[in-house]
């Protein structure tokens, strides 16, 4: 399928290339008598026409990597894996190809993707990676103590704040927005995973590019309040969403978070 569309690119750049050379070839009968710069159609060199080619393998074999991420990644979950890498690990070299005379294996690439990442492959990567923004946003590790309370058990984000232009409003500091984000993300992969679809839904609304709060503001979610300070956010989960949390962790992150530790 993928092989076919590099097919028919390439026939499609031959037939431009012989359409222009044609529509230059009776220029030049027509305007013989003018300087070789001066003519207005001009022709690619073969150079232009292999790097268009490559150029267009890439995106290609990228859109088939982006079909992976999309396909193989359990609802309300993110799967990251590197477009180099696939190719190199479905033995991709599409310069290599193309500098052979051959069409990338693109049909390949996909099928090494489906190997590694179809069935239960993709989800467990998936979820470990979940589990891994998890740790990371809050800091985890075995030695650390969590807070436990009578009502909730708390995790804190280290998420440093900015004042609103104007307003008295706060909203994340720029280099504090990945880190939030990706641990959001985990939190939603969990909550989705564990049938909290509502709290998977509510996480999803805090964008952290456009969130604004004030000083000690609360947002409540089923089984979790989040609680906005200037340098952190505090996460109040219910014991029940914490038990679950932490045996999603135990599951998927047990290795990472040993290397925390």
């Amino acid at each position: 399928m993928y092989n076919e569309i590099v097919e028919r690119f390439i026939k499609a750049q031959e037939s431009a290339g012989a359409a222009y050379r044609s529509v230059a070839s009776f220029e030049r009968e027509t305007l013989a008598g003018i300087a070789q710069h001066a003519h207005a159609v001009d022709v690619r060199s073969d150079y232009s026409t292999h790097r268009e080619l490559e150029s267009f393998c890439i995106s290609l074999a990228g859109n088939v990597v982006n079909r992976a991420r999309r396909e193989f990644a359990p609802a309300g979950t993110r799967l990251d894996i590197d477009d180099a890498t696939e190719r190199e690990h479905a033995g991709l070299n599409i310069g290599e190809a193309l500098d052979a005379g051959r069409v990338p294996d693109i049909d390949g690439l996909w099928a090494s993707l489906h190997a590694r990442y179809g069935g239960d492959g993709g989800k467990e990567l998936a979820y470990q990676q979940a589990a891994q923004r998890i740790i990371k946003g809050f800091g985890l590790n075995r030695k650390k103590d969590v807070q436990r309370t009578a009502s909730a058990v708390v995790l804190r984000l280290r998420a440093t704040s900015e004042g609103c232009y104007g307003r008295s409003a706060r909203k994340l500091g720029y280099y504090s927005c990945q880190h939030a984000a990706d641990c959001l993300q985990g939190l939603m992969a969990f909550a989705a995973k564990a049938g909290h679809q509502a709290l998977a839904i509510g996480l999803g609304r805090l964008n952290v590019h456009t969130l604004e709060y004030s000083y000690r503001e609360k947002r409540s979610f089923p089984g979790l309040d989040v609680v906005f300070f200037k340098d952190a956010w505090d996460f109040k989960f219910s014991h029940q969403i914490a038990e679950e949390l932490m045996l999603f962790i135990g599951e998927y992150g047990a290795v990472f978070m040993e290397d925390q530790s």
